[in-house]
């Protein structure tokens, strides 16, 4: 009989490497199916065999990557209710940031939002272009991360932030 374990450092190694990687999320409008079930005891969620978004609306680069560790007194806040802070170092819980400006996504309900690795982008794509043309990207990449919500409303006057906590 053996015993094993992956050390915390290991992890830390791992998120890192992870973190050197090109991100990009993508909004979609999901399954409007799913709207009445957010008040059910077991509301929806996405499989973990999941590969890609339902219905894509548009994608998005990170405005940050960077590491975090939970702290009950943090002012990084997750929607979920997490609270963290940055990391003086590499830690094994990355934050992927978004950061959509108004009217970017007009007139739109996102639903469901995927954080993707390893996209492949267009020559000569400008690096600090945050919100992506559909032709922009040619490969969505490797989802990573996806997150099923109850229906957000994005207007020409609505701005959308929000942090990602992917714990490695």
């Amino acid at each position: 009989m053996t015993s094993k374990v992956l050390t915390t450092v290991g992890r830390e190694v791992m998120a890192e490497a992870f973190s050197a990687l090109p991100f990009v999320a993508a909004l979609s409008a999901g399954d409007p199916t799913w709207d009445p079930l957010w008040t059910d005891p077991n509301p929806p969620s996405p499989g973990l065999d999941a590969t890609a978004v339902a219905d894509l609306i548009g994608y998005v680069r990170p405005t940050l990557v960077d590491f975090v560790e939970p702290d009950p007194a943090g002012t990084i806040v997750t929607e979920e209710g997490g609270t963290f802070t940055g990391a003086a170092g590499r830690s094994r819980y990355l934050r992927v940031r978004l950061s959509i400006p108004a009217g970017a996504f007009p007139d739109v309900y996102v639903r469901e939002i995927g954080i993707l690795a390893n996209p492949a982008f267009i020559e000569g794509l400008a690096p600090g272009k945050t919100v992506l043309d559909p032709g922009d990207v040619t490969a969505a990449g490797d989802l990573v991360h996806l997150l099923w919500s109850p229906p957000q409303f994005l207007n020409a006057g609505t701005a959308y932030a929000r942090n990602f906590i992917l714990k490695v």
